[in-house]
């Protein structure tokens, strides 16, 4: 994300921290002293189309990741780190080639795998639907029944390190 080489980046100390919340996204640089600054946020709200569904527009989420990101960077200067925090199990899966996001990204208090949960702790797997791994199943459901697109998923976290990285970072974490 930033054009500074990595002597120029390691040197400073300073990490890019993005926040990619319910509500919004935010960035800010951390000085080595502990002290924020060149704080930016941006709005991307949730759609809520029936009850207990809550979904996003994850393309949306990504641009105003990465504008609040380059303006932090522009104000703040070179970085040696970037972290991010999120929603942690609100889901989106997308197209590898493209990088467009092939539905709605599921955020993690929607409700619509309730059903597919039940039916697996009938076979003896407790998952709650505000966890990723129903989520993901139902996205690849609808955009890849057959299984043979070459899709990503992943939370929001692996969404936002994709597009940070132009395409060529994938991580995640159990």
């Amino acid at each position: 994300m930033t054009d500074a080489s990595p002597a120029t980046s390691s040197s400073s100390g300073s990490v890019l921290v993005v926040d990619v919340g319910t509500s919004g996204v935010r960035a800010a640089v951390v000085r080595p002293d502990a002290t924020v600054d060149a704080v930016h946020h941006r709005p991307v709200l949730p759609d809520s189309p029936a009850p207990g569904l809550v979904e996003f527009d994850a393309a949306a989420m990504a641009e105003a990741a990465l504008d609040v990101t380059r303006a932090a960077l522009a104000d703040g200067g070179p970085v040696a780190a970037v972290g991010v925090t999120n929603q942690r199990a609100s889901t989106i899966a997308w197209d590898r080639a493209t990088g467009e996001p092939v539905g709605p990204g599921l955020g993690w208090q929607d409700l619509r795998t309730v059903g597919d949960c039940l039916v697996l702790q009938g076979e003896g797997l407790r998952l709650a639907p505000n966890e990723s791994a129903t989520k993901a199943a139902h996205l690849l459901d609808a955009a890849d029944p057959d299984r043979t697109r070459d899709l990503c998923v992943g939370a929001v976290d692996t969404w936002v390190a994709w597009h940070l990285s132009g395409g060529e970072v994938f991580v995640t974490d159990a």
